[in-house]
């Protein structure tokens, strides 16, 4: 058995690193959400009304599954009046840190430049972020 934990941790190592790779896994230019660039434009975005932000890394699996949810809200008419924004980690580490983000993906809803709620991690239905946008509208 000892003769084969090295391949194993080997294996492992490989298998784990391999799901951390930076490459890019979504093309976030494929969807009607507004790119934030600039901090600026964050503060615009989010200044007035319900507005929802989208902080994502283009290699982030976790974040590819999650994308989906966040296009079906963002898409449903009855937001049509909510902002709706992503920030990519990598491409504005400023924005994002400015925000206190700590992990990807997250998920903010902020009311008139507030932070309202918060979804961290992947998991989030399509359902609990309609009802996370409701809440901020009450």
């Amino acid at each position: 058995m000892k003769r084969f934990a090295p391949i194993l941790i080997l294996v492992l190592a490989t298998v784990l690193w391999s799901g951390c790779k930076k490459e890019d896994l979504v093309d976030p230019t494929t969807n009607d959400i507004e790119d934030i660039t600039t901090q600026e434009q964050m503060d615009a975005k989010i200044a007035s009304g319900v507005s929802l932000i989208f902080y994502h890394a283009s290699w982030c699996t976790l974040c590819k599954e999650q994308r989906p949810a966040v296009e079906a809200v963002s898409e449903d008419a009855v937001n049509a009046e909510v902002g709706f924004g992503e920030i990519e980690y990598d491409e504005h580490k400023d924005i994002v840190k400015s925000k206190n983000i700590n992990g990807f993906p997250t998920i903010v809803i902020y009311v008139d430049g507030k932070e309202h709620i918060r979804f961290d991690g992947k998991g989030h239905s399509q359902a609990q972020i309609q009802q996370g946008i409701d809440s901020a509208r009450d």
